[in-house]
């Protein structure tokens, strides 16, 4: 008695199922579209403020008016000529942030978050592209161009000489291994420390340049030659208290500096390390 029923109902829901069925091929096909995360997971990469000493060094007009006006008053004080004296006079300097700026470094490690590491530190004197100081060019120069020779004591490791030497070349500065000596530190340059007759891990060069036996790098039989005699130290420059011998930053008398200051010893601008 359905029989007939039945058959209309099922009539009646073929549409319906092909109209379902259709509807359901049709989603299958359809690709729904994936949000782009790959922007938006990317992690931005972190700022860091520079402190105000390298900003000081690097972006300020009053760092290099005094570097220069140091380096003039240095050129001021030099003798006439260094020729015909009993004792080839030589000045001392220091070379990192005295004659070699390297505030890009510490620009680039302060920009990332980081602070110095001997590793990038030696990196970044294999790359040999640290600028002059302010002021330096000339100097050196004068003191040249007058007979006189350069000893650079430096705390650079003395395996990098090589590096310093031809930084220093390749700005233009008219060194020679006769006329200017490099010696970067030696553990024994600090183990010599007795804070009596070393005083500061400089002293031992200094006092090898006045006895006649600097270590001297980058140098060949002429220069050794003339380098191998007693010298007299007539002027020290660095941008340390400890730049000068026989000197600490803790032991410092000032009163007995100062005299001396502006003759013989002249210190340079360094906000952004020291042994402070």
């Amino acid at each position: 008695m359905f029989t007939t029923a039945s058959t209309s109902l099922k009539t009646a829901l073929r549409p319906i199922a092909v109209s379902c069925l259709a509807l359901s091929a049709l989603s299958a096909c359809v690709t729904t579209p994936q949000a782009d995360t790959s922007v938006a997971d990317a992690a931005p990469e972190a700022s860091f403020s520079l402190s105000n000493a390298v900003k000081y060094q690097r972006q300020s007009k009053e760092y290099p008016l005094l570097s220069a006006y140091v380096y003039k008053q240095a050129t001021a004080a030099l003798p006439a000529t260094f020729e015909n004296q009993q004792t080839p006079a030589v000045i001392v300097l220091d070379v990192d942030e005295t004659v070699l700026d390297n505030s890009l470094y510490q620009e680039e490690r302060e920009s990332k978050g980081l602070g110095y590491s001997s590793e990038s530190w030696n990196a970044w004197i294999k790359r040999e592209e640290a600028t002059l100081v302010p002021g330096v060019d000339k100097f050196l120069t004068t003191v040249i161009e007058r007979g006189g020779k350069i000893a650079l004591i430096t705390n650079r490791d003395k395996t990098l000489d090589s590096h310093t030497w031809n930084n220093l070349l390749a700005m233009g500065l008219p060194l020679t291994p006769s006329n200017t000596c490099i010696m970067g530190r030696l553990p024994a340059d600090k183990e010599a420390v007795d804070h009596k007759y070393i005083v500061n891990d400089k002293d031992r060069r200094r006092n090898a340049v006045k006895q006649g036996s600097p270590a001297c790098s980058l140098t060949n039989d002429t220069a050794s030659e003339g380098w191998n005699k007693p010298h007299n130290i007539i002027m020290q420059i660095g941008d340390n208290i400890e730049d000068f011998q026989g000197v600490t930053q803790e032991d410092a008398y000032l009163p007995a500096i100062l005299p001396e200051v502006g003759t013989s010893l002249f210190i340079l601008p360094n906000p952004m390390y020291g042994s402070w």
